[in-house]
């Protein structure tokens, strides 16, 4: 996963150009993304966000700014390709989606590990954090465990086991069953990062 662009695949002119030429009615009723003719409007982290036809341009709705490329290319990407059904559930590991063993090194360094050491002694800034994101308390194993809906319907959980003197932080991040119908592999690592950026404040 050497860059943003290169976890998507191909560039963001490339995925422009595909966006322009598709049907937006089309893409809103396999993605499930609601289109009103000029914009697809998505909930996003607990904030709106539109995606604009034929542009691409993805702008949040509350203070008009565009949001991080890498936002940008998974939003779009989930329109053109993906589709949102129903959870049945369950919450799985990067490594039981399709393909996720193959990133499991770079999932652990980039989100795993990332989360734990941001967080791993400051528990109460961790739980300000989810908050912020609409994050819900979930009930299960860990100092602190949150519930996150990254766009409607898609869950995603964060889990922080506080280090101590004899033992480092550790996390966990947990996505619902449904993810690979959204997402591949390469874009849901890129789920897990885009969610800390966001506890961090950087959209």
């Amino acid at each position: 996963m050497p860059n943003k662009n290169q976890q998507t695949g191909v560039p963001i002119e490339h995925y422009k150009e595909l966006f322009a030429k598709a049907d937006p009615k089309e893409m809103s009723q396999r993605s499930g993304i609601a289109f009103d003719g000029e914009k697809f409007t998505i909930q996003f982290l607990n904030r709106t966000v539109f995606v604009l036809w034929p542009s691409m341009d993805v702008i949040f709705a509350d203070d008009g700014k565009e949001t991080a490329p890498y936002t940008k290319i998974l939003l779009s990407r989930l329109i053109l390709e993906g589709c949102v059904v129903p959870s049945l559930g369950e919450m799985k590991a990067y490594t039981e989606m399709p393909w996720g063993n193959v990133y499991a090194q770079q999932f652990r360094g980039r989100c795993i590990l990332r989360l734990a050491f941001s967080y791993g002694n400051n528990l109460e800034g961790f739980k300000k954090a989810c908050e912020g994101i609409g994050g819900v308390p979930a009930k299960g194993s860990g100092d602190a465990l949150y519930d996150i809906e990254f766009v409607k319907g898609l869950m995603v959980r964060l889990i922080l086991w506080v280090g101590d003197d004899e033992f480092p932080p550790q996390a966990q991040v947990l996505f619902s069953d449904n993810f690979p119908q959204a997402f591949t592999a390469e874009d849901i690592a890129v789920v897990g990062d885009t969610i800390i950026n966001a506890l961090k404040g950087r959209w």
